[in-house]
């Protein structure tokens, strides 16, 4: 039924086309027609003979059209071509037939700002009585007319076989289609996931409708063009028709030609952006993997380099392309290059954050792929830094994608960076009362840590009284990791030793309040100061 009207519309498309193509050259619209009656074209069987445009003699130039109407009709069907003349003098010209004049074609006929002479008006019209002599030969008798018509059916007929057979092969092109694909997948069934079969599906049917549907409109054409030049009234139609088609292959063809040596100009510049890639891909390669230094360039920047390097490469091709395609030139190209860098400018400002961000981060290496790092509430493993966002792994298997943009805005703790020297530094705060002893707070914080698995040794770890509150001290235990991604187990352990060793020597770990004054001072006595595990320095 798609088929059917399809065919339907381009056929009434031909149509068209081919009664525009008869109407006649200089005949002007029908409103221009309205405002220029002395414009009066004689046209017989849809062909214009001839353009009368002033007065002879007295007659008007439909009066002189009606005058030669009368005496083309009356040589209809028995005239000879061969006894077509042309008579010339110096106020026009006459075609005459057999010696007798037919009309005759002043100066005043000749629309010489449309580029027309006597002459060539002349020949024309004589070319124009030839054709019309030729179609009309032979159709006086009713024989000729059901040869015509038989023709025609003939035609028709063939032409709803040749769809029928078109539509047969588009079944069998389906059926081909389903069955290659069959084979596919059974031969593959553990690639499927990496075959793409939907592509390679819809690749096949789009190459059915490349063969199908030409054909179809091909053979459309050609019954339609026959149809029309078998009859005397619509023949001007086809030939129009036919002349337009092989005008068009001809521009088509025209048009290839002429863009070659352009195209040839698109192909070497390709090529030498390609070659040029390929270079700055084997250059930054080699700074990847250490083996060519650039200086400012090292491992963790060459591979966003070498990519803002190609893609700087290709966007400067297609600059350099731009005025050599076909069409470039043209007012539809030049406004839909306006649309869309208008869509792109007004769309992606956003988009354009982001790149800048990433840059930032990767230029600035304030982080880098694998360190163990803490963004906002996000701690974990950086694995990939993109142009647009960053993706962390964090501790309990997720993977957090965080905009470049955000992560530029905030600050970041590395754990990693300085861990190659010395560890990354931690720490653990507890706040314990005054009545307490601080050296042995002191020691009782740093024997957790060496109960502790993961802490280094070297620096050693160390306690500081970092505030004197109205109602206890605040003590910072400060040690040092050898892995930042086991940060959040060592210190659940080392928290766990705290407590145990607070509790093996009977100090309570607790923050207390005032509220009233004590009974008796919170002071440490002196014998006191070097309770164990705390020894005086003096001590063996």
């Amino acid at each position: 039924m798609r088929l059917i009207t399809l065919i339907f519309l381009f056929c009434l498309s031909l149509l068209a086309h081919a009664g525009d193509a008869s109407a006649p050259a200089s005949s002007p619209p029908a409103a221009a027609a309205a405002a220029s009656a002395d414009v009066v074209p004689l046209v017989l069987n849809n062909r214009t003979i001839v353009v009368f445009r002033g007065n002879l003699l007295g007659s008007t130039p439909q009066q002189r059209k009606d005058a030669a109407e009368k005496r083309i009709r009356r040589l209809v069907g028995d005239a000879t071509p061969l006894k077509l003349s042309v008579r010339t003098n110096d106020e026009g010209g006459s075609l005459m037939y057999d010696g007798n004049p037919l009309f005759f074609i002043s100066t005043a006929d000749v629309d010489t700002l449309a580029g027309e002479t006597l002459h060539g008006d002349l020949e024309n019209a004589k070319q124009e009585l030839t054709d019309l002599f030729t179609d009309m030969r032979g159709f006086d008798k009713p024989q000729e007319w059901l040869v015509a018509i038989a023709k025609a059916v003939a035609a028709t007929l063939m032409f709803a076989f040749a769809l029928w057979l078109l539509g047969r092969l588009w079944q069998l092109w389906s059926r081909l289609v389903r069955f290659v694909l069959g084979q596919i997948i059974q031969k593959l069934k553990h690639m499927r996931s990496v075959v793409p079969v939907r592509l390679i599906k819809l690749g096949l049917r789009l190459l059915g409708y490349l063969i199908f549907w030409p054909s179809a409109l091909s053979i459309a054409y050609v019954w339609m063009s026959f149809v029309l030049r078998c009859f005397p009234y619509t023949r001007i139609w086809g030939e129009q028709l036919d002349a337009a088609m092989l005008g068009l292959a001809s521009q088509f063809a025209i048009a290839i030609l002429s863009a070659l040596p352009s195209l040839a100009v698109v192909v070497l510049i390709l090529l030498l952006t390609r070659w040029f890639v390929r270079g700055i891909n084997y250059l930054f390669v080699q700074v990847e993997s250490g083996r060519v230094q650039l200086g400012f360039f090292d491992a963790d920047t060459a591979a966003t380099t070498r990519k803002l390097l190609s893609v700087a490469a290709w966007l400067f091709a297609v600059a350099m392309i731009y005025p050599y395609l076909p069409g470039a030139n043209t007012d539809a190209f030049k406004g839909l290059s306006v649309i869309v860098g208008l869509m792109v400018s007004l769309g992606a400002s956003s988009v354009v954050g982001q790149f800048a961000s990433g840059l930032i981060l990767i230029y600035s290496r304030s982080i880098k792929v694998g360190e163990y790092v803490q963004i906002g509430d996000e701690e974990g493993t950086v694995m990939e830094i993109g142009m647009f966002a960053t993706k962390v792994h964090t501790n309990l298997r997720e993977e957090v994608s965080i905009p470049n943009s955000v992560l530029v805005s905030q600050s970041v703790k590395n754990f990693s960076r300085l861990a190659r020297g010395g560890g990354v530094i931690c720490k653990i705060v507890v706040t314990i009362g005054y009545d307490t002893p601080w050296r042995q707070v002191h020691a009782m914080l740093l024997e957790a840590a060496r109960r502790t698995a993961g802490l280094r040794q070297d620096p050693p770890s160390v306690v500081y009284q970092t505030a004197l509150s109205d109602f206890y001290v605040e003590y910072h235990l400060r040690f040092a990791l050898d892995e930042p991604r086991l940060r959040l187990q060592i210190l659940s352990e080392l928290n766990g030793n705290v407590q145990d060793v607070f509790n093996e020597y009977g100090v309570q770990i607790m923050s207390p309040n005032y509220e009233d004054d004590p009974h008796t001072p919170k002071l440490v006595k002196p014998e006191d100061f070097y309770l164990a595990p705390a020894k005086r320095p003096d001590a063996p």
